[in-house]
């Protein structure tokens, strides 16, 4: 399996941008990770039933909550860098 198909945003690509690409990048799979492990901790906080069902509800909440604002962060930086990219290549073909 090809590593580069695990790659959030990998059909962009930047010339002057590299570094705010990857840090995208990175943010992106913190935001997955993040939600993944809200969602595996919902599942285990309701299938034990141990513990405080609020306490449980706001961590899952939580996790989810800034798994999709690092999502969300990292979008708004590709986002970014797909303008510059596509500005300096107007400006290329002019």
């Amino acid at each position: 399996m090809e590593p580069r198909r695990w790659l959030p945003y990998r059909h962009l690509q930047s010339r002057h941008l590299g570094l705010a690409l990857a840090t995208a990048r990175l943010i992106a799979w913190i935001g997955i990770l993040l939600v993944a492990a809200g969602i595996a901790y919902g599942i285990t906080a309701a299938v034990s039933h141990g513990g405080s069902v609020p306490l449980a509800l706001g961590m899952v909440i939580g996790l989810i909550g800034y798994g999709i604002a690092a999502l969300a962060l990292g979008g708004a930086l590709a986002a970014l860098v797909g303008i510059e990219e596509s500005q300096r290549r107007q400006v290329d073909r002019d």
